[in-house]
């Protein structure tokens, strides 16, 4: 593993500033590397780790909620965040120099890099070609979910598909490139990887299947307002061979021990006290002062989001939490409702160690896709009823009926609301559909404004490439 880091490390990010002045003699290239079946899995590995969560603040691992979804009217900056640019980012005062929509950008384009050289490389090695082909439709799979949150995130952004050979700095000075495009390579990595195997288990479970493609794609398709094709799409996954259902229980979805189950669909996956690979949500939203615990405090919901749930809801208490027994005391400490979903009992000590995977997307979201889709294609029929009360029922709540078009519709985005809490869904539904400003200024956070519909280019990007263009309203 040492290996594949240090080439990866070595070698230039698509972003990199530093890398450029390197001395291309010293490095290890990939054509060096890319050898063997071992050398196929490694890089692989790798670009999982830099998509998702390869130890401290990265990805999916707590930077997407501080670099968007704390904009958002389910989430603030806590008062113990000392960072300036988490605080402005949470009110929409933050700035073209923001360290966190900076590293977001970053990152994203590491992994894509990462994604791209083993794309081009693996199919050149001389290996199980069953698994060669796996390993490619992996890559890709990881490729279009980057360029999915990049493109949601920023529209137009550079669409880099090859590794980069060079360090010359030419050959990483990327113009953007319509969104149009960007989706088009999207639906294209997606639909290849569709040939996945239906599941992993062991050591391979957490993989990207199928199934999961076939997820992403039919959100891809969603969030274009394609409704024939999301719902086709996701009556695909719904229908089909993976095994997918909903648990019985709300809880299991984020229990330790049924982890990579049959809701599981794609997810981040955490470990207990392995190279920094905790999750690190259950500290930033674990309250300070309860001893025994040492938790960091800064992620916090809004005021108003525990009380959207009804006291018959079964979600709410396993979303929040409002008291905690402490581990050296057996005193119970009572606060003010904090996300709860990660929060691992094993690893109350420390819940930075928290083993609770990170859902990217569960079965519970394709079917509320499915029964958005329907709704907006033909109004509230009697399989989008059946879809949305499937996750109603598990919820304890009554089964929806008699809604027209408009009243199913907001049904839909509230349940969303409820079902996916601090899974980084809400900032991306105000964006498409529209009620960003209106829905954040009734939260009162009344900074939104036109502009933030897009991310600002960083503005470290723009000093290093002049090819980009900053977005409206970020001048």
């Amino acid at each position: 593993m040492k290996k594949i880091l240090f080439i990866f490390l070595g070698i230039f990010t698509f972003t990199s500033c530093t890398d450029l002045n390197e001395n291309p003699s010293s490095l290890i290239t990939d054509e060096q590397f890319y050898k063997t079946e071992s050398d196929a899995l490694a890089a692989v590995t790798s670009v999982y780790n830099a998509a998702l969560n390869n130890g401290g603040l990265t990805m999916y691992n707590r930077l997407v909620h501080l670099a968007f979804e704390i904009m958002s009217d389910d989430a603030i900056a806590g008062l113990r965040v000392t960072n300036a640019d988490v605080r402005t980012i949470s009110v929409l005062s933050h700035s073209t120099t923001n360290d966190r929509v900076d590293e977001l950008w970053r990152e994203s384009y590491l992994a894509i890099s990462r994604a791209n050289i083993a794309i081009d490389r693996i199919p050149q090695i001389e290996m199980d070609p069953t698994l060669r082909t796996r390993l490619v439709n992996e890559s890709k799979f990881l490729r279009g979910l980057l360029y999915f949150n990049l493109v949601r995130l920023w529209g137009d952004v550079p669409l880099v598909l090859q590794g980069t050979s060079s360090l010359d700095k030419e050959g990483i000075q990327v113009a953007r490139t319509a969104k149009e495009e960007v989706y088009q390579q999207i639906i294209k990595d997606l639909t290849d990887a569709e040939a996945l195997p239906n599941s992993f288990s062991g050591a391979d479970a957490g993989r990207a299947t199928g199934g999961a493609a076939k997820s992403i794609l039919a959100k891809v398709y969603l969030t274009r307002q394609e409704w024939d094709k999301a719902a086709a799409k996701s009556l695909e996954v719904i229908n089909g061979a993976y095994g997918y259902d909903l648990f019985e229980n709300f809880a299991d979805v984020f229990n330790v021990a049924t982890k990579n189950g049959k809701e599981h669909i794609f997810s981040v996956q955490c470990k207990s006290n392995v190279n920094g690979q905790g999750n690190r949500l259950a500290s930033s939203a674990t309250p300070v002062g309860i001893p025994g615990v040492a938790s960091a405090g800064t992620d916090e919901p809004h005021a108003d989001v525990y009380k959207l749930y009804s006291a018959t809801d079964k979600r709410r208490d396993v979303t929040f939490f409002t008291s905690l027994v402490s581990p050296t005391t057996g005193k119970e400490i009572t606060f003010p409702p904090r996300f709860f979903k990660y929060f691992d009992m094993a690893q109350i000590g420390n819940p930075t160690e928290s083993a609770k995977n990170i859902p990217v997307i569960r079965f519970a979201e394709v079917l509320l896709i499915y029964a958005e889709a329907i709704n907006e294609g033909t109004g509230p029929t009697t399989e989008a009823y059946a879809a949305v009360n499937r996750v109603r029922k598990r919820a304890g709540l009554t089964a929806l009926a008699g809604l027209t078009k408009d009243t199913f519709r907001e049904a839909i985005y509230l349940e969303r609301r409820l079902e996916l809490m601090f899974e980084f869904q809400r900032w991306f539904d105000l964006v498409r559909t529209k009620r960003m400003i209106t829905d954040l200024h009734k939260a009162g956070k009344t900074n939104a404004a036109e502009k933030h519909y897009l991310h600002p280019i960083p503005q470290r990007e723009l000093d290093l490439n002049p090819k980009l263009v900053q977005n409206p309203g970020w001048e």
